[in-house]
Formats: structure tokens, sequence, C-alpha cells
């Protein structure tokens, strides 16, 4: 097969994909909450203005079908919920909503805009008009009310001894009692229309800040290419295969050659940026911008014999409520899978029941695996999906891993930063700078013993930060109630290096963000200078644990200069960069062009600028290539040098003793021996 580039997506048909389900699922919602609001909170209408967002966000990157499914599905679950009146006002709002973004989706303007609403205001209004004809209680009380008040007027009008006027009242309530439908269409024809050309107008706005978010995804390029072609992922063969992604020259990936075939075990390694995640998209499916990719059908991305892929973040993947409903969730009906069976083969025997929410970011994972196994795939591709595992837990899921090819006869393509990791492999391969190199094992140092450091804080130090006997509970009082922490007990002093180390669904993330007082704790204190730290928001700088969440800007000086204040300017952007040790030509480039490394140093780089006086960064070294992790760690132990006050959470226990000098662990939400 010799691809071509792709300079335009190819617009999904027939059914609706599993993508577009799961939008159309997260913006009805979003679309209900206000309108059930504004029903039983009178005061609240003002969240009416709302309800129209939502869908016209979606109609803006998606096709009609998939608007259509949601005005559907909103207004049947607004009904059941709030009834008949909230489900017709949410349903108006909906389809202007639709109507807005298909118009700003199609690239209209102004002229457009102007045409539709004249075409839909009177379809909208006639809605109105029809409903009422068909509710014919409702409709005599409406038009029974309306001719008590005007006849009220004309009665009080021949008191006062304006005939005219009564006359006029008495006349007016005939003609709308008779004529009811056309004095209901007509107003309403032009409050709609008037209504459409504002929302178009307000709604437009959003829409064209949002058109500078990217929201390309290549990989459902890749099931929508499937088309209706037999699955047959492997063998597979790749020669003088390039990428470059849309909207940028840079290749990527350049003269790639390479083999797959069944029931093998293989890693991929590299620097960050050096093309291994577009290496895993071109495996999956997506087609490459040069070169042949050779198999004997199509790649099967998520269907049955085809490709899986597992990621990073596991909770990015989960769907289901349950870990039994996630485990199915997509196949197709009738699919008969043995949910206990693949639940026990990945170390989660007996929690089929479960909250997926309530499983630790481990057990996540080994649910992701287990969805993916649920599809019999030939091949299976994870991408750094032990980055956020405590090392026990590390170490289970590369087992899982390395013996899914004996067993089930699976290759599994691991692409990975560690050295036990890639040796558990039956070969490596190495990409630097988007090319295939030889495998030079020193590249990957094995990683050495954690670090033994006290757990007491100096008692003759000065007290920057204290923690008494907090806990937190999340939805307390609800049948979903969830301990987060449940007694933390820890004082930092100005100019420590702190680790805080515990396993997965320890409470690590959860105490994080407390410390830097963006959640509030349902017990307890966090006193910084003596003062509750929710009080001084910003003071405490917070590094995400995913530091794509945290970036917000279009590109790496705007992030910079938005987190560190509006006084810092170009210098100010260079010098933060030096320190994170990424050119300052970087500067300039769209933050979604970044490795993921570049991404953790960005983030870096911003809460340096704000000058925080405490820093707690959450997992600072996850997906780091060996190179890119020494020059954090060596930017972080500059910092301490400086005097900088550093809190580290994280399961890369490995080197960082030269950036703290106490370790504590958090166990089950307990934290002690820290003051």
């Amino acid at each position: 097969m010799v691809s071509k580039a792709i300079d335009v997506a190819p617009t999904p048909t027939g059914r609706l994909r599993s993508r577009e389900i799961a939008a159309i699922a997260i913006f009805s919602g979003l679309t209900v909450v206000p309108a059930v609001i504004v029903s039983v909170v009178p005061l609240a209408a003002a969240l009416g203005f709302m309800t129209p967002v939502p869908i016209a966000l979606l109609a803006a990157r998606t096709r009609l079908r998939a608007v259509a499914a949601a005005v559907v599905t909103t207004v049947a679950v607004t009904f059941v919920v709030a009834g008949l009146g909230p489900a017709f006002a949410v349903l108006v709002s909906a389809v202007m909503g639709g109507l807005v973004g298909e118009v700003h989706r199609r690239g209209g303007r102004a002229v457009a805009m102007v045409v539709a609403s004249v075409l839909a205001a009177p379809v909208l209004a006639g809605a109105s008009v029809a409903l009422m004809w068909v509710l014919v209680p409702l409709r005599k009380l409406a038009l029974e009310v309306l001719d008590n008040v005007l006849t009220g007027i004309a009665k009080t009008a021949r008191a006062v001894r304006l005939d005219a006027v009564a006359g006029a009242m008495e006349s007016l309530s005939r003609n709308v009692v008779d004529n009811w439908w056309l004095w209901m269409w007509i107003p309403g024809i032009v409050g709609t229309l008037i209504t459409l050309l504002l929302a178009g107008w307000l709604l437009g706005k959003v829409l064209d800040r949002l058109d500078e978010v990217p929201l390309e995804d290549t990989l459902e390029l890749a099931g929508i290419a499937d088309g209706e072609r037999p699955v047959g992922p492997l063998p597979l063969r790749m020669a003088g295969v390039g990428y470059t992604y849309p909207g940028t020259e840079r290749e990527v990936l350049h003269g790639t050659d390479l083999t797959l075939i069944s029931g093998e075990f293989v890693a991929i390694v590299g620097a960050n940026g050096s093309g291994k995640s577009t290496l895993s998209k071109l495996l999956s499916g997506v087609d490459p911008t040069i070169g042949i990719v050779d198999r004997p059908g199509a790649p099967g991305l998520g269907r049955q014999g085809g490709t899986a892929l597992v990621l990073q973040r596991p909770e990015a993947q989960m769907l289901g409520a349950r870990v039994a409903d996630d485990l199915v969730w997509g196949l197709p009906v009738g699919s008969e899978v043995d949910v206990d069976g693949l639940l026990a083969e990945v170390g989660l025997a007996g929690l089929g029941d479960r909250e997926t929410t309530d499983l630790s970011g481990g057990q996540q994972q080994r649910l992701a695996v287990a969805a993916a196994l649920a599809r019999d795939p030939q091949l299976l591709i994870a991408d750094e999906v032990t980055s956020m595992v405590d090392p026990a837990g590390r170490a289970e899921l590369i087992a899982i891993l390395a013996e899914l090819p004996r067993r089930r006869a699976i290759t599994v393509v691991l692409i990975t930063h560690r050295d036990s990791e890639a040796r558990a492999a039956d070969r490596v391969i190495h990409l630097e700078s988007g090319r295939i190199v030889e495998h030079h094992p020193e590249w990957m140092r094995p990683e050495s013993v954690a670090p033994l450091l006290p757990q007491q804080a100096d008692d003759a130090g000065e007290p920057l930060l204290v923690v008494r006997d907090l806990a937190h509970t999340y939805l307390p009082g609800s049948p979903w109630e969830v301990s987060g922490l449940k007694s933390v007990n820890l004082r930092v002093n100005a100019g420590d290096g702190v680790l805080i180390v515990g396993g997965n669904g320890s409470g690590k993330s959860t105490l994080a963000w407390i410390l830097a007082g963006l959640i509030k704790p349902t017990g307890g204190s966090v006193l910084l200078h003596g003062e509750p730290v929710s009080e001084h928001i910003g003071d405490v700088g917070l590094g995400f644990q995913h530091a794509r969440l945290q970036l917000q800007k279009t590109t790496v000086a705007d992030e910079i200069m938005a987190v560190g204040g509006i006084e810092v300017g170009t210098a100010e952007v260079g010098r933060v960069l030096d320190l994170v040790t990424l050119p300052r030509e970087i500067a300039a480039r769209r933050v979604d062009a970044l490795s993921g490394g570049q991404m953790r140093r960005v983030v870096l780089a911003s809460l340096i600028a704000s000058g925080p006086e405490l820093l707690v960064l959450d997992e600072p070294l996850a997906g780091l290539d060996p190179q890119a992790r020494e020059e954090v760690l060596a930017v972080l132990a500059g910092l301490r040098e400086k005097g900088a006050t550093i809190i580290i959470i994280s399961h890369d226990l490995e080197a960082l003793d030269r950036v703290c000098n106490r370790r504590i662990e958090l166990v089950d939400g307990v934290l002690e021996g820290g003051l």
C-alpha cells in the first residue's frame, strides 16, 4: 500500500463511531445540567444562556448525524428528568446551537448565518405552534388566561371612561382567541430570528477562539481509512516510511524500515521527540505521508482481531462506570467475553463490580490492558504504560505484557524509557531524530537503588509549610463517598527538598492539590507562614501529574508569560527556558507540537517564572528519557542550591537524593513522621 499525504481529514460515514458516541454523551450532559437547574431554581434563569453552547461546540467539530443524535439524547434526558416544558426549551436551544455550529464548521460567515436564521426561524416558531396544537388542554388554559387578562384591562378602561381603549382590548382578545396560531407564530418568528442572530454572534466568538485549539485525531483517521476491509494487521512491513503532521513542515519520521511478525515482544526506545509515539500511530493504522506500509488486511484499530492501543493515561481510556462495563465498552452487540477470566489474567480478579474511579493508577492501567485483550487483538501497542505506576505495579504490568506473545500469540510493542523493560523484550527498536538507529544499551542506564533519606524535619529550621491532622473525603455523605486522605502530618522548612512516595491510590495527587490550595480539605489544616494556604493561591506552584492538562496557551512563550504574570517579558522567557535546558527558539513553537518531556519542562519554566515560595511537583520525571531526566534533575538541584523549597511526589525514586533531603511515605491516605 503506497500512502499519500492527508491534507483534509475525511468525514466519517455510516454509523456513529465510538469517539462520536463519547462526545455525544459528554456534550449532552453539559446541555442537560443547566437546563435542569433552571427548571428547579428559578433564580438561576441566567444559566439558560449556556444551553446552546455545548451543542454548538459539538456541531463545529463533527458531522450532522452526531449533532442530531446529541439533540435527541439531550431532549429525551431533559424530558425524563425535568418534564415537557424544560425539554422543549432545551430542544430550541440545542437546535440553535447546532445551527450555529454547523454554519461555523462549513466556514460560513455573517451572511450565511443570517440566511440560515431566516430559514430556521419560521420552522422553530412553527414547532411551538404545533406543540400547542397537539396539547389542547394546555392551549385552552393559556388562551383562557390571556382572554381574562385582556378582558380585565378592557373593564378597567371602561371604568375610567376610556371606551376606545376598552373596545380595542375586547377586539384584540377575540382576535387572539380565534387566530391564536397566527399570533403565536409571527411574533415567534421575529423573536426566534433575533435570538438566532444574537446566538450566532455570541457563539461565533467562542467558536472562533476554539479554532486555535487543534483537535486533529490522527488515530480517528486510521479508523475511517479501515472502512469495511477484512482485519489483518500482521505480518507488517514498513519501507521508507516518513510522516509529517498536517500544518507543519518538519518530518517527524523519515526513512523508517521495519517488520513485525506474530508472537513477538518488541520495545521501542528513544529520546523525547524522537518519533516513538508517531511510529505507534503508524503501526495503529495512520497512513504515512511517504513510503510503503504493507499488511495483509486492515489494521483494525479497536476491532476484533485487529490492533489495540494502551496509552500512558489509563483514565483517558475509561468510559464505563463499573470495571466490567468498561472492559466490554464498544464491543459489538452479542460479543461473548469472559470478563472474570480477563480480569483474573491481568490481576484484577473479583473487581468486576468496582467503580472504575475507585481504582488506583496501576489497577486502571491493568483494566486498559484487559479491555484491549477483550478484542482478541493480533497487535497490542503499549505507549509508556508504566510511567504513572508504582515500582511493584510496574513489574507486574511488564510481566503481564511479556507473557502475551507466548500465551496468546499476540505481538506486543512496548514504548519505554526504562532499561529493565527494554531488556525484557525480544528485540529493541531505537529511534533517534525520527530514524531507526543501532541500539546502544548504555543509552538506557540501569535504574539505580532508591535513595535512603531521613524522614524527620530539622527542628532548628524555619517552618514554611505545616500540615496537621489533614484528612479529605470526596463527596462526603453521598453513596459515592471516598476517603482520599485520612491522617497527614507534615512540616516543610524553608529550603527543604521533600520526597513523598507511596503506591498508586495512596492519596499522593490529592495531597499535592491540597498543598497548593486548589482543594480545601474536609479536615485538618494546611498553613503557609501560619496562614491557610487556600487563602494564598499562587504562592505554592503546582506541577500537574499530566503536563498537557496544565498548558492552556497556544505557544510556549504565551504559556510562560501567562503563568509568570504580566511583568514577564521576552528576556524573562528566555531566562527560564535556559534554566530548564530548552532552546530559546522553542518559545515560538505551538504547545501541541512539543514532546511529553518538553511539555513537562515548559510547565516547570512557567512555575519558575511565577516565583512561588514553594514548588509541589507531581511526578515531574514521568515520561522523560534518560537525558531529559538528567537535565530536569539538574534544574531542580540548582533551584535547591539557590534556596528554593521543593516537594516532589514521585514513583521514580532513583537519583532524587540530588534534589531532596527527606523522604516520607504515604500509605492508604496516612502520612506520619513528617513533623
